[in-house]
């Protein structure tokens, strides 16, 4: 048997599993029906959402199998999160030398077939897989993988969400906890209802809260039986079965909505909380009633931010079909056709149309170079992080390769370094140190050669790559904001440009969970620091 070897970034991926809270959670119907889907699908006795921990692989849901979770070791799950982009597929596992001798394979179990659809949070890191297994040898049709990939999409946006949920709850209880603890100490003005009934069933005391709520006076309710006080019909259904528990000796907590004649409908959570005599029998039971109304609006508005994130997200793809399609035909129309009239037509216009026509010819241009920086900037966003070792002096000559037109019309230079590899995702790092490398030859003095210089240092569990420049420089007053989308400091008539680059070069630094710094001295250069994380377990380099 082999067993699958760890992620490269396996702590990370380890501490975002964790940072979920989903591990060791109670069933939800949510996962229960995705695996149900993915067996109807599929046509498998089986079906799991697994999550990969560190020593273990454990089922969120599962159809048809009995066991909450298996050893690592031998879970298929554990190859499939290797490969993120792909559902793994193996039709005979007993012809794969991966799982010949696994005991899942060899065993009772008598597994023969697999496929499972990692699980991909936005960040790019593979938790688990929507998977189904069978005892015989099978295909699967390209349609059931597509909707094998989208269940466990959906699983990842539900793992999401229920995080979020999860963190806005305890933040909403801790709030409520702390300020029910701090007026309890105050026996008169505690906010939650207080009542003590005896055993058989009779208000004997009550506190000012709980007469403020139901709107009557202490000697309305002293003496006065629980089940006539809250009418039969509420009692039988609601409270009685609950309290015959507590008399009992249970602590019995629920939740319920109570219509008060003051406070009207409000959900509160009830505890009852039986007391014991001396001679350790109940003899009476202590009613706390607090109220989390505020509590339940707030869950309510969690749901409905939720709702409303998702929203955003289609408004989103509607925006980038926009950019995509049905601006970008009228700009080509507009480029095509300038350059049709300056070829064939220029000598028949006059000296101000000449003008006027290059003054259209490049508004398109820069409307074209607009358009594509700002759907790269939006895109980000959908960009599955593919992060891995990346050769950066290689990197770094790619981009040289590809800025070759623009180092001969600067006269510019581009040097390097000795550089190392570094743990990011290689499409993007070209994008921000193209826009890097190529603002060091935009923005260059007057009169003074382009010279750009890329090093590279590792500090404080970072690998920093450092663009240097001997340009115009930036001053300390416009450092903060250079940033900013569409901001610019030079006019567009000396400095081309869609204001983008810097804001995109900072979403990509952030994507990696880093950042993008500057130091800048006007009229000597400025360097552009990208600041990309060291995987755990990385050892330590000095500056290079």
């Amino acid at each position: 048997m082999q067993t699958a070897p760890l992620p490269s970034n396996e702590e990370q991926r380890l501490a975002r599993l964790r940072g979920l809270g989903v591990l060791d959670t109670l069933p939800q119907k949510a996962f229960d029906d995705i695996s149900a889907l993915a067996q109807v699908i599929c046509g498998t006795p089986v079906a799991l959402i697994t999550l990969i921990d560190r020593d273990r692989q454990w089922f969120k849901s599962r159809v048809g199998v009995d066991v909450s979770e298996t050893p690592r070791e031998v879970a298929f799950c554990s190859h499939a999160i290797l490969d993120p982009d792909h559902v793994m597929v193996v039709e005979d596992m007993s012809q794969d030398m991966r799982f010949q001798c696994n005991p899942l394979v060899t065993g009772p179990t008598n597994v023969r077939f697999y496929a499972g659809a990692p699980i991909v949070t936005s960040d790019g890191f593979a938790l688990g897989t929507v998977c189904v297994i069978d005892q015989m040898a099978r295909t699967l049709h390209s349609v059931q993988l597509d909707a094998l990939s989208r269940l466990s999409a959906l699983v990842a946006t539900l793992l999401e969400h229920e995080r979020a949920r999860q963190i806005e709850a305890r933040r909403c209880a801790n709030e409520a906890q702390q300020a029910h603890e701090e007026l309890t100490a105050m026996a008169a003005a505690g906010l939650d209802l207080q009542a003590y009934i005896d055993a058989d069933g009779v208000y004997r005391h009550v506190n000012q809260t709980y007469l403020n709520y139901i709107g009557a006076t202490r000697g309305e309710v002293i003496g006065m039986a629980v089940k006539d006080r809250l009418g039969e019909a509420t009692y039988n259904n609601m409270v009685g079965s609950k309290m015959a528990r507590a008399m009992a000796g249970e602590t019995v907590i629920y939740q319920r909505v109570s219509h008060f004649k003051v406070a009207g409908p409000r959900h509160m959570e009830i505890a009852l909380l039986p007391v014991r005599g001396a001679d350790g029998k109940v003899s009476g039971v202590v009613m706390r009633g607090r109220d989390i109304q505020e509590l339940k609006n707030k869950e309510r508005q969690l749901g409905e931010t939720i709702v409303q994130l998702e929203k955003k997200t289609l408004e989103q793809e509607r925006f980038i079909h926009i950019l995509s399609h049905d601006l970008r035909e009228p700009i080509n129309a507009i480029n095509n056709f300038t350059s049709l009239l300056e070829a064939d037509h220029l000598d028949e216009l006059s000296p101000d149309a000449r003008r006027y026509l290059g003054f259209v010819r490049a508004g398109g241009q820069h409307m074209a170079c607009l358009l594509d920086s700002l759907l790269k900037f939006v895109r980000l966003d959908r960009h599955s992080l593919d992060s891995g070792p990346v050769d950066l002096a290689a990197l770094v000559g790619e981009v040289g390769g590809e800025l070759g037109d623009a180092l001969v019309k600067t006269q510019g230079e581009l040097q390097c370094d000795p550089l190392p590899t570094v743990q990011a995702d290689p499409s993007l790092l070209r994008i921000a140190l193209q826009n890097l490398v190529a603002n060091g030859l935009v923005f260059a003095r007057p009169g003074v050669a382009p010279r750009v210089r890329i090093s590279a240092t590792r500090e404080q569990g970072f690998d920093q790559i450092h663009v240097h420049d001997n340009g115009l420089g930036i001053a300390p007053e416009h450092q903060a904001s250079i940033f900013d989308m569409f901001k610019r400091l030079h006019p567009r008539k000396t400095h081309a440009g869609s204001g983008l680059g810097l804001p995109i070069c900072r979403r990509i630094a952030a994507l990696h969970g880093g950042h993008l710094s500057v130091q800048s001295v006007p009229g000597e250069g400025s360097r552009f620091t990208l600041h990309l994380p060291v995987p755990h377990g990385t050892p330590s380099r000095g500056a290079s």
